[in-house]
């Protein structure tokens, strides 16, 4: 019982958010609390510990697939952690094997990874406690070409695989999780992933556990893609759901920009969940803008809980935009076996620009058990039994060991926010607008506002006022008390 209330300890700590006494004005992109909490992309300086631990390392002897592949297995029969890719162009025509424990490591940007073919898969995992930091891989292809079938990372069945700091493009793959994988992606810039009919980002399949956060997606036809077990041995079978033993698929994405969707051919969900996946989820603390559909999903059960949307557009006229989609739908037509989206909380999201871009909320669908800021949707009411325990991941500490702790999340009680709104010369301000959730007030004469009944937990308070920047800030809201916050307005 100990172990667990120190990781549950742990997990709230890394969810719930502390509020300043005074917040100053933040645009949505920096604003505190959402999108990534740290620099992202290959060309952040390794810490010193790092440094000290890579001093032991191998360097490849070329600029090839073979050269690197050569060096891993001298790093392996050495026990050495490390291969280092200095900068330069490295042209891979086949797959290089990435052994258990070993680290590959380049010189950020310069060191550009890319495939040569087609159909070339740039690394294969085949051991546990692997890691990529500081590299950028390209595949084939960066348009929607359906021709290209290149991979960044496959990692199957492999455990605590960690992908890290590094900027991909160009793959029907970027990252590609299955077979009860774990690992984490974090702090990477995921782009011009385009591909018609596949495109992703990051995919979660067939039993993988996956955490991706603070990263930055942009032009993906799906940043995050996710399925369960789906048989595709026959026409017969095209699109059948299987109850594989074992787990089910689970995935976290949280503190993620992602924006931009324009140069896809049909603007479909940044963040997908497929008919078949059957699973978990949690989607937390992101920042979603500049999309036609941010949140899309079509199976599994889980969380979408204080996110941040803004430009909710669509350049393709015949799809209606909207930032959250749930409904029961077929994979390329074809109907799935026991696909139901269910038992889904959403709460505490944030919507700016409604009126200017015209942009749906939410859309429900056939979908059984949707709760929208602490009610049930009359429709989607259905007895399901009790619903599956969501594993919480904990992010990998220095060991480099993801773990999680199963449960449903339990309900968090009530309180309030309270606070004042000044100028940059601390006179109160009258007339703002501020935004808490879907709920909206303007403060009175002496710049006051007040939210009672707000549920406990980590969420946005957003104020503006025509010819001012947005002030967003995020609070932590505790059970029967009050939080406050002053909020201070940037120079019109």
């Amino acid at each position: 019982m100990a172990e667990v209330l120190k990781r549950t300890r742990a997990w709230m700590a890394r969810k719930l958010l502390v509020v300043a006494t005074t917040v100053v004005a933040t645009t949505p992109a920096s604003a505190v609390g959402v999108g990534p909490r740290g620099p992202i992309g290959p060309d952040v300086p390794l810490s010193e510990a790092e440094r000290q631990y890579f001093v032991r390392r191998v360097v490849p002897e070329g600029r090839t697939a073979a050269a690197v592949q050569a060096a891993a297995y001298r790093a392996l029969n050495e026990g050495i952690p490390a291969v280092f890719l200095p900068a330069g162009e490295y042209a891979f025509e086949t797959t290089v094997r990435v052994f258990e424990g070993l680290v590959l490591l380049g010189e950020g940007s310069e060191t550009l990874i890319r495939a040569a073919d087609r159909r070339t898969v740039l690394f294969t995992v085949i051991g546990d406690n692997v890691r990529f930091t500081r590299l950028k891989l390209q595949g084939f292809d960066a348009s929607v070409s359906p021709e290209n079938n290149s991979y960044g990372i496959s990692v199957s069945g492999r455990r605590n695989v960690r992908i890290d700091h590094c900027e991909l493009l160009g793959f029907s793959h970027a990252t590609s999780f299955g077979s009860e994988a774990t690992g984490q992606v974090d702090h990477c810039y995921i782009h011009r992933n385009l591909r018609d009919g596949l495109g992703y980002g990051v995919s979660a399949v067939s039993g993988a556990y996956v955490l991706i956060i603070d990263n930055e997606f942009s032009q993906n036809r799906h940043s995050l893609a996710s399925n369960g077990t789906l048989d595709w041995s026959s026409p017969q079978r095209v699109g059948m759901y299987l109850h594989k033993p074992g787990r089910k698929t689970h995935w976290e994405f949280l503190h993620n920009r992602v924006q931009g969707d324009d140069l896809t051919t049909n603007q479909l969900a940044a963040v997908d969940t497929h008919p078949g996946m059957d699973g978990t989820f949690v989607v937390e603390a992101n920042l979603f803008e500049n999309l036609r559909l941010p949140i899309g999903i079509r199976d599994g059960s889980g969380l979408i809980y204080g996110n941040l949307f803004r430009k909710i557009r669509t350049a393709k006229t015949f799809r209606r935009a909207m930032a959250v989609w749930i409904s029961y739908g077929t994979h390329n037509g074809i109907p799935v076996e026991n696909a139901m989206p269910h038992d889904i909380r959403i709460a505490e999201n944030t919507f700016l620009d409604l009126e200017q871009y015209n942009y749906s909320k939410y859309s429900l669908g056939q979908a059984e058990n949707i709760t929208i800021d602490g009610r049930l949707a009359a429709e989607t009411q259905k007895d399901r039994g009790e619903p599956l325990p969501i594993p919480w991941l904990e992010e990998m500490g220095e060991d480099g060991v993801l773990n999680w702790l199963e449960q449903w999340p339990t309900t968090l009680g009530m309180g309030g926010v309270t606070g004042v709104v000044t100028d940059q010369d601390g006179r109160t301000v009258a007339g703002a607008t501020v935004l808490v959730g879907d709920r909206s007030a303007m403060t009175g004469a002496d710049g006051q506002f007040a939210f009672p009944e707000v549920s406990a937990a980590a969420r946005f308070v957003v104020v503006s006022k025509p010819g001012i920047e947005l002030a967003i800030a995020a609070v932590r809201v505790l059970p029967d008390e009050w939080t406050s916050v002053n909020i201070r307005l940037p120079q019109e």
